[in-house]
């Protein structure tokens, strides 16, 4: 029997349920990690790690032993969101975020480390009945928090905050639940993160 050829690349994707893939039609073959593996051309192995309603500390726990496990060449974490919404002090997430991005910078020194930001919220239906002056000082303040950690570990910033303002006119990149991307949105992001990447 023959075996497939071996990986040209390794991809891990951390993250929650936005790397998973709610939302989409199908998050098995729609998520935003999925579409960004698929622009990054064949021979990619992508072990998208994304677990639903996961936060900075128990990614730590969960996803970060196997991402090391596998010595990926390139690595994407987009994790704040739940940490946000779960009121986690900024401080306390800094430094969990740190000690993950620590750590894979340590055991995999050759991958490139891509780190997303918060995206502005507020396009986002979700919480549009929120505080919207008090979201954007929390989404301020996170942001701030991982552009530090991305700076101390040397590692790429991927700012949705910026890169993502196309949801303001594109209500269809997000999914009927209000609050996850849709599978168009995921392709967006994808766009977003392989950008950064080239």
């Amino acid at each position: 029997m023959q075996q497939p050829p071996p990986a040209r690349l390794t991809y891990v994707a951390i993250g929650a349920s936005d790397t998973f893939g709610i939302g989409s039609d199908d998050p098995l073959t729609q998520s935003w990690p999925v579409d960004l593996a698929n622009k990054l051309g064949t021979g990619v192995r992508l072990i998208n790690l994304g677990v639903p309603g996961i936060d900075a500390p128990t990614a730590l726990q969960m996803e970060l032993p196997v991402a090391l496990d596998v010595h990926p060449d390139i690595i994407t974490v987009w994790l704040a969101v739940n940490d946000l919404v779960d009121k986690v002090p900024v401080a306390e997430y800094q430094r969990d975020l740190d000690q993950l991005l620590a750590r894979l910078h340590s055991a995999a020194p050759q991958a490139r480390i891509l780190v997303a930001n918060i995206p502005d919220l507020s396009l986002v239906p979700h919480f549009q009945k929120s505080n919207l002056q008090a979201l954007h000082a929390q989404i301020d303040s996170y942001n701030q928090a991982i552009a530090v950690d991305v700076a101390r570990e040397h590692v790429m910033l991927v700012d949705l905050t910026n890169l993502w303002q196309a949801l303001a006119d594109h209500p269809e990149y997000i999914s009927d639940d209000g609050f996850h991307p849709s599978t168009q949105g995921y392709a967006q992001l994808a766009a977003v993160f392989y950008q950064a990447l080239s």
